[in-house]
């Protein structure tokens, strides 16, 4: 039986098929899917956070129980908005994992209600910053983002 309704957060920056691949593992798990734009990040090179939502939007616009929004602030308060506490992450390696055992550690000490699930992507390849890189030195992204992206992606961050 599925579980009701979870939080995929994130800065997407852009949205990869790694993404993808992980909110299509959420999808098959819970009824719905929210994916959660952070607006503020502490990255540098970020796109605002509406464009980046629109090319996660156009990316997952095949999936119907997934829904795509920015949120403001901490992701704790996002999640009580919601009233959903269901997190789910995605890791590549065991770098990754430690990662995000430790951040799981922060939120829940922030309220006790919340419940990370960690997919492992069996996209360990793909990443945000290899995307952005492949744009910026002229190199083809097609298989690291949604074709219904690519033109969008490059357009972003070919300006650079």
């Amino acid at each position: 039986m599925k579980e009701k309704h979870c939080v995929f957060p994130g800065s997407f920056n852009p949205f990869t098929l790694g993404h993808r691949h992980l909110v299509e593992k959420a999808s098959e798990r819970f009824d719905s899917v929210t994916v959660a734009v952070a607006a503020e990040t502490y990255k540098d090179d970020m796109i605002p956070p509406e464009v980046r939502s629109e090319i996660a939007r156009k990316s997952l616009a095949d999936l119907p129980n997934v829904d795509v929004r920015c949120f403001e602030g901490m992701l704790t308060d996002f999640l009580r908005e919601l009233g959903c506490f269901n997190v789910v992450r995605g890791y590549r390696n065991d770098c990754d994992y430690e990662y995000e055992k430790e951040l799981e550690r922060v939120y829940v000490s922030m309220d006790r209600r919340v419940d990370f699930v960690l997919l492992r992507s069996e996209l360990c390849d793909i990443s945000s910053e290899k995307v952005r890189a492949a744009v910026k030195n002229g190199k083809k992204i097609n298989g690291l983002v949604s074709d219904a992206v690519v033109g969008d992606v490059i357009g972003l961050y070919d300006k650079k």
